[in-house]
């Protein structure tokens, strides 16, 4: 085989500059496209403030707490016999502030709730026919096992520029006779339609229900060794109370003021 001769078989008998060719177009738009890369890399290094940032939220968290008490309507039967609607069934509340920094308003749309633990906290002090269904934001069905999530629609607008503060209460879906003291741990996550989501410290909530007759209980058994409970008893509830009630920053003043008076009565710090 006789071998080709320079520009043989090209159209014209000359070869074509390379950068006319695809392969040479590529690699040259691929080295500027690195060396920009790298100018732009040195320039955000040495300016840190030229960097280009991502949208800010248009929502933020200003205040959580849990330091306040309301009272809200409970339905209620004593052996299977409606009864008038209790108006001053007390509650904690978990309340929320949001603040809106954007020009433009933003709508929540729903609320999780991240329950890491349900914790019955005292000991037994009698029982009796009366059934309560208390109206909370939030019921805790019968049978819930936690770690779980309960979710709340809250069609709350949080205006331009402006605050809005929210309110929730957490309890039993159905609180018998007997029943004790509850206290829930866990998370928030509020959701707007924005695509915001923002998540609360952990929460250490406390349904006050029932504490002053448990206590009356745990005083008896310790003092005098009569009713339907034991001084092993309180003392163990006593050290759970304690232990919930410095377990986190966001911590319901009933539970502080119930583990305080439980553990005066068992004896303990």
């Amino acid at each position: 085989m006789m071998p080709r001769r320079e520009g043989e078989g090209v159209p014209g008998g000359r070869e074509r500059p390379f950068l006319q060719k695809p392969q040479g177009v590529v690699s040259v738009v691929g080295g500027v496209v690195a060396i920009v890369a790298a100018v732009l890399a040195m320039v955000f290094d040495l300016f840190p403030g030229c960097e280009p940032r991502p949208p800010q939220p248009k929502l933020e968290l200003s205040v959580v707490d849990v330091a306040r008490e309301k009272d809200i309507v409970a339905d209620w039967t004593v052996d299977d016999e409606p009864q008038p609607a209790m108006k001053d069934w007390s509650s904690s509340v978990l309340s929320i502030a949001l603040r809106n920094r954007s020009d433009d308003e933003v709508m929540l749309t729903d609320a999780d709730f991240a329950i890491e633990s349900v914790t019955q906290l005292g000991c037994p002090y009698g029982a009796g026919a009366s059934i309560v269904t208390a109206r909370y934001d939030i019921k805790v069905p019968p049978g819930f096992t936690p770690p779980d999530t309960l979710t709340r629609r809250v069609p709350h607008e949080v205006p331009a520029h402006g605050t809005e503060r929210i309110g929730f209460t957490i309890g039993p879906e159905v609180q018998p006779a007997g029943a004790l003291p509850t206290v829930y741990t866990f998370t928030v996550t509020l959701a707007g339609d924005d695509g915001s989501r923002l998540t609360t410290d952990r929460v250490v909530f406390m349904n006050p229900q029932h504490t002053e007759a448990v206590l009356e209980a745990a005083a008896n058994a310790v003092q005098h060794g009569t009713g339907p409970t034991t001084p092993k008893c309180v003392r163990e509830q006593a050290r759970k109370a304690r232990e919930l009630a410095g377990s986190a920053r966001l911590v319901a003043p009933e539970l502080k003021e119930y583990s305080k008076a439980l553990n005066k009565i068992a004896g303990g710090p």
